[in-house]
């Protein structure tokens, strides 16, 4: 950012403007970490510079007193932000563009106009070459370092689930709240896939990661419909009769529940896990429990298994 930054304001000077402040404020604007954003730049931040730079330009010219001019740049911003919306929020960029150009520009309004335009036009260019070509996202490896952090926890959080119906601990109420939150973390990993796939489709020095990205676009998936079962099975659990837990039944469910955790950790991984799962399976079909709490948690066991039933047959 420092280094986009000082190249655009020096390119504004050359271009004949002394104090090219707009170039050199867009790459700091426009530039982030974010590893899923076409060449670490957001277009919508650029635009919404264009966009409050042009408010500010013409505000400048209106002849309206200072609190005149503040107010309704920001109104005009706030408005003009709406559509150019910045990860799904109304982009600030344009009132904040507005107001700094109000500011600066009442010191020579006659030099403020298409000077402002060209400069700002200067910073979002070397602002995309430079995120583009000197620090471009990697999101392969953000999905890989977020889906290996997901996959420990499902595991823990199934064997928590697994000791709770062997002895009776009560570690499956104790897990829920965790296992919310990584489940919703997993529910949004599943919708930074597509801005994953943009970036590569955008990034030149990105594009042959693309069948890593699609192949942990299929592992990603999988680790978020099973967590959401993984919810659903801690939570009966917890309610459950504490009789259930330490019986024969109880102990039996357990020892399933810890060949699907390592069935699940395997299919995140992208291992073969159809061995551990049958093992699983074969455990479920040899119980014969009645209609209660031990019926649900089982049919809740084989909708995971179900669930990696799908992941194999799908590759």
């Amino acid at each position: 950012m420092a280094f986009a930054g000082a190249l655009a304001w020096r390119l504004g000077v050359l271009a004949g403007e002394p104090r090219p402040i707009f170039a050199a404020l867009v790459p700091f604007v426009a530039m982030s970490g974010d590893p899923f954003s076409a060449v670490s730049v957001s277009l919508g931040r650029i635009l919404g510079v264009f966009a409050g730079v042009g408010i500010g330009v013409a505000l400048l010219h209106t002849g309206l007193g200072l609190y005149a001019q503040v107010g309704l740049g920001l109104l005009a911003g706030a408005v003009a932000g709406i559509p150019l919306r910045v990860g799904g929020r109304p982009n600030v960029q344009v009132a904040v563009s507005a107001l700094f150009l109000i500011g600066l520009g009442r010191m020579d309004v006659a030099h403020v106009g298409v000077t402002r335009i060209w400069e700002t036009a200067i910073g979002a260019g070397v602002a995309i070459v430079v995120a583009a070509l000197l620090w471009p996202p990697d999101p392969a490896r953000e999905l890989r370092l977020r889906l290996s952090r997901l996959r420990q926890a499902l595991a823990t959080d199934l064997t928590a689930v697994a000791d709770d119906l062997a002895t009776g601990s009560g570690a499956a109420a104790t897990a829920l709240a965790d296992m919310r939150a990584n489940s919703l973390d997993a529910v949004r990993m599943t919708f930074d896939l597509e801005n994953a796939a943009r970036a590569l489709r955008l990034n030149p020095l990105r594009r042959r990661d693309a069948p890593a990205v699609a192949s942990l676009d299929r592992r990603v998936r999988i680790a978020a419909r099973l967590y959401r079962h993984a919810r659903s099975v801690a939570r009966d659990v917890a309610d459950a009769d504490r009789a259930l837990h330490g019986t024969a039944a109880g102990l039996e469910l357990a020892a399933a529940t810890r060949d699907i955790a390592e069935a699940t950790d395997l299919a995140v991984r992208g291992s073969d896990e159809r061995p551990v799962a049958d093992r699983a399976r074969e455990r479920l079909d040899r119980l014969d429990l009645p209609p209660g709490d031990g019926f649900v948690i089982a049919a809740q066991l084989r909708q995971m298994l179900a669930d990696l039933s799908d992941r194999a047959r799908s590759g």
